[in-house]
């Protein structure tokens, strides 16, 4: 287990031909862009990279906010929700709409729904011990869904090529094919469709749920949450020009993602020999980047157990939080594991669910 920044510089920017991604990576989501590596990476990186840049993240945020009313407009006073499940829902019915133009029925969908829940399956603790070949239960749901999530991209690649292209992200892959300018294959773009439904909403997910659980056992910050967003937003919805004047917002929600990083741990393999702090380790040996061990380690923090979420615990390190902003894409190879734009769309998402979170009754334990 590698637990320091300067390890994770090394493995994910400096010596990444060094650690390959895990094996899990390349079965569960194929030639999507959280399994490939080098020139691949590259060219599939280049292909949706634009839809990730704070402009075009610019034009979703009033969508956000109108999938986020609709989903918090289905609350009732006095209601015992689950946050994570309300939360799921909230992140897939986003992502959907905004990089796919695909909205979702908020009561319906329940297959594509089911199939995307489903992918956790891969990730289980049988999976960790058994052969692949094992035919499990869960590695059985887990195929279907799959399946499911295949078809629903293929339906959608099918309807773009009939009907013409639109301005989201998979009309620009479709487009980009039929240019020829080093577009992605249907299959990978298949694959693109299934690694963004995973990996695009549920770690949102996970922040949303652990951030407001963390405000559920610190009153106080909870009350100067709500005033920030009584003052700011009022009756209204967020919309990007308030985001800079959420200030506690903002600093909750880092917070948040430091004491409950929603990605704990990055697995690598060695493809050779290498040296990393005062160890050597051999070629094809299983190393864990631990995110968590990192965020509450008090050699980089003044304070790092779980404080009050809006002071936040002082970095003593430059690169001890994750997710990160520096990316190696020069390098030619896939480093950043987190989303370079975390913070302004989850910031859009937590202060439109904020104003409403208050009305369900919460566990003061969240269970994945």
């Amino acid at each position: 287990m590698l637990a320091h920044p300067d390890y994770f510089e090394q493995a994910l920017v400096a010596e990444p031909d060094a650690f390959r991604k895990s094996d899990d990576f390349d079965l569960a989501f194929g030639e999507g862009l959280a399994s490939v590596e080098g020139e691949q990476w590259q060219r599939q990186r280049e292909a949706m990279e634009e839809f990730f840049y704070p402009g075009r993240i610019r034009s979703y945020v009033d969508e956000m906010a109108s999938v986020t009313a609709t989903r918090l407009d289905g609350w009732d006073d006095g209601e015992t929700v689950s946050l994570l499940t309300q939360a799921k829902a909230l992140t897939l019915e986003n992502l959907m709409a905004t990089l796919f133009d695909r909205p979702l029925d908020p009561d319906g969908d329940a297959e594509l729904r089911q199939a995307v829940a489903d992918l956790n399956l891969w990730f289980k603790p049988t999976s960790w011990v058994l052969p692949d070949a094992v035919p499990t239960p869960s590695r059985r749901r887990f195929d279907r869904a799959v399946e499911t999530i295949q078809s629903e991209a293929r339906r959608m690649l099918d309807e773009r090529e009939a009907e013409g292209t639109g301005d989201d992200l998979l009309s620009t892959m479709v487009e980009q094919r039929r240019e020829g300018a080093g577009g992605l294959s249907d299959a990978e773009i298949v694959d693109q469709v299934g690694t963004l439904l995973f990996a695009g909403h549920d770690t949102t997910a996970l922040a949303l749920t652990y951030g407001l659980h963390a405000l559920s056992r610190h009153p106080d910050v909870r009350d100067r949450f709500h005033a920030e967003l009584d003052a700011v937003l009022g009756e209204e919805r967020p919309t990007l020009g308030d985001l800079p004047d959420l200030d506690v917002t903002e600093r909750i929600l880092t917070e948040a993602l430091r004491l409950y990083p929603p990605v704990h741990t990055i697995p690598r393999t060695t493809t050779r020999p290498v040296t990393v702090g005062d160890y050597r380790v051999p070629e094809g040996r299983l190393c864990h980047l631990s995110i968590y061990r990192m965020h509450r380690d008090p050699r980089f923090y003044d304070d790092p157990g779980p404080s009050v979420p809006s002071d936040g615990a002082s970095s003593r390190h430059s690169r001890s939080v994750t997710p990160t902003r520096r990316s190696a894409r020069d390098r030619g190879r896939a480093s950043d594991d987190g989303s370079r734009c975390w913070r302004r769309p989850s910031s859009s998402r937590w202060s439109a669910s904020g104003t409403n979170w208050s009305r369900a009754i919460l566990s003061t334990s969240p269970r994945r």
